[in-house]
């Protein structure tokens, strides 16, 4: 069976199902901090990979826009909630994108039918990072659980589950935002990437091997990569795209996930979606924090009127707060990896073993 899914620290241990993984795939999946099954097919990561999503083929004639999209998306996931009978688990965090869901669905022309199948999953780091979005848009007008890590737990057997994922993929990386800062991201991919590596690695080695290796994946793209910018919303794209998938419902620790896994909506899982992404190519790099994810924000402010979050939100590492129980977790660590059979292989070990490569 082929592999669709190892998680950081796994891929980072160089051993996969007992074989060593390249040297080069390693160190890229440090570089990048997650395990990498990459899309286009081009890279040697040394193992039999699947791809779920393929990447769609550019579309010249495209002309979409973001919100047509996510009403087009809003509209199909309550229309099956209702055909299949199933309520909807909304998973909003207070970030861009899991609000851009979030208002989609509500302003789906199902959603008056449909709408107390939808259930809110929140948690006070969720009301703290949109505060006004919870009062004025939730509170007393939808069904919302108030969670505790991890957001697991709370996954129904009955439910289609929406998430906010795909979203950074589209727009470039969370990498991206202090090189917005100090104008790294403006620089060509070329002069940027080794700064970064050595930066990261403490070894100026580092960055010419990452560019020999990544250059099949350079020129797979549909588009020109030029800048830093440019490379790093590629790679989020290519080889993080599948780990995003799959993340939540392994972190269930289920000992099969291909129930869940299936009933999972990333609400920026969509081929129109990456068309889209494609077409803005040209004009997605950013020179200020506040205009990242811009058009994603111009879709909230239509709905809420909010100039502040429009003008000033930025990316937020969400995620992190609520997928474990950091508390609880203590000092173990996880590696997992999982083929298509959709049961994961956890291996579990002590924090001061992380990243250590295994011999």
């Amino acid at each position: 069976m082929a592999t669709i899914f190892l998680n950081s620290h796994r891929a980072k241990s160089g051993v996969l199902d007992g074989q060593k993984l390249p040297d080069d795939y390693v160190l890229l999946c440090k570089f990048f901090d997650c395990g990498i099954i990459d899309r286009t097919r081009s890279l040697d990561i040394g193992f039999d990979a699947q791809v779920l999503d393929e990447i769609p083929a550019f579309d010249p004639g495209f002309t979409a826009t973001y919100a047509e999209i996510s009403r087009r998306k809003g509209d199909a996931i309550m229309g099956e909630a209702i055909e299949r009978n199933l309520r909807v688990q909304v998973l909003w965090s207070g970030g861009i994108d899991s609000t851009v869901a979030l208002i989609a669905l509500t302003e789906s022309r199902y959603f008056a039918e449909a709408k107390g199948r939808v259930e809110v999953l929140l948690s006070m780091d969720s009301i703290n990072e949109y505060p006004l979005f919870f009062h004025q848009f939730i509170h007393g007008k939808l069904n919302y659980t108030f969670i505790h890590p991890p957001i697991t737990n709370h996954f129904a057997d009955d439910a289609l589950i929406v998430t906010g994922e795909h979203g950074d993929q589209l727009f470039g990386s969370d990498k991206l935002l202090p090189m917005i800062v100090n104008g790294l991201a403006q620089l060509n991919y070329e002069d940027c990437l080794p700064i970064y590596a050595t930066n990261k690695f403490g070894d100026p080695s580092t960055g010419p091997r990452l560019l020999r290796y990544l250059e099949p994946l350079i020129e797979s793209c549909p588009k020109p990569i030029v800048s830093a910018f440019d490379l790093f919303w590629w790679l989020n794209l290519s080889i993080k795209w599948q780990q995003v998938t799959l993340r939540l419902p392994i972190f269930t620790f289920q000992e099969d996930v291909s129930d869940l896994a299936e009933r999972f909506r990333h609400f920026f899982r969509e081929d129109d979606f990456q068309q889209w992404a494609f077409h803005q190519h040209e004009t997605r790099p950013v020179t200020r924090l506040s205009d990242y994810k811009a058009i994603a924000k111009k879709y909230i402010f239509s709905h809420t009127g909010d100039p502040d979050y429009r003008n000033e939100k930025s990316k937020e590492p969400s995620l992190k707060h609520v997928i474990i129980d950091r508390k609880n977790q203590g000092s173990s660590r996880y590696r997992v990896s999982m083929k298509t059979d959709y049961k994961p292989l956890v291996e579990t070990f002590h924090r001061k073993f992380k990243n250590q490569k295994i011999s």
